[in-house]
């Protein structure tokens, strides 16, 4: 829904406008136990997935957390603009219950090669997030169809004004096990930065001739009605005039002549 209103807005609102795209430089999903971190980096998917167990509100682990960096170096970002990352899912695997994707920023020093301890320190401002249960550091995605789209736009100019790379990491939350599989960047359909104007509006050229038409039109009705009431006085009129009869003199009225003399 994000997207497609964006893109619509965008289309419609300022044909001229252009949208960049960043594809991912690095992607990979780490599975976070209770006790230990493992990386994965030479997969065909990325898994975006939660454990839940006991009573349906335990979550023992995340079997799978994507995380994706972008390199913005040559991005010159402004105030108007839009970014969104999109993800696109290859299949999604649910228990019943709604499954809702957050989005938190998190430090770029790391690249797919790297083990998991670089990965734990580079997670660890949005494992805070979590654990705080922080939702305005937070973006979601809840649409339920297989194209995600967050909103990324202050992440962006933030660390656009740091340094020239931007990283994210994506937990699913869901009140029972969930398992979300998201196309990687070899895919060719992998995650994706777009950033674009914010849609200004142009005026409707149809609907302002219109408008003038009908204001035309609404002039001219308003002259015959003007006219129309004064040529109904004038006949209201008429008889009255017609009616007075000057001392000697002889008034002709349709073809006769008419006096104040008497008529023989």
């Amino acid at each position: 829904m994000l997207l497609a209103t964006v893109l619509a807005g965008n289309t419609l609102c300022n044909a001229e406008s252009v949208v960049t795209t960043i594809t991912a430089s690095e992607d990979v999903y780490i599975s976070m136990g209770e006790n230990r971190v493992s990386v994965y980096n030479q997969t065909e998917m990325l898994l975006c997935a939660v454990d839940v167990t006991g009573n349906r509100t335990e979550m023992v682990s995340y079997p799978g957390a994507p995380v994706v960096q972008f390199n913005i170096s040559s991005l010159n970002i402004t105030d108007n603009d839009v970014a969104v990352l999109v993800l696109k899912a290859a299949s999604m695997q649910t228990e019943g219950d709604p499954v809702m994707v957050a989005l938190m920023s998190i430090g770029s020093d790391w690249d797919e090669s790297s083990d998991y301890t670089t990965f734990l320190v580079n997670i660890l401002p949005a494992r805070n997030i979590i654990k705080k249960n922080d939702a305005t550091a937070m973006s979601s995605n809840t649409d339920g169809d297989r194209i995600f789209a967050f909103d990324v736009s202050q992440k962006l100019r933030d660390a656009r004004a740091k340094g020239d790379k931007i990283s994210f990491l994506l937990e699913a939350i869901s009140n029972s096990s969930a398992k979300i599989s998201f196309l990687p960047r070899e895919s060719g359909q992998g995650p994706c930065l777009m950033i674009m104007p914010y849609p200004v509006s142009t005026p409707d050229v149809t609907r302002q001739t219109e408008l003038t038409l009908n204001s035309s039109l609404q002039t001219d009705q308003t002259t015959v009605i003007s006219e129309n009431i004064n040529q109904t006085k004038q006949q209201t009129e008429t008889p009255t005039a017609l009616q007075i009869i000057l001392a000697g003199k002889r008034v002709p009225v349709a073809g006769r002549l008419l006096s104040n003399e008497s008529i023989e």
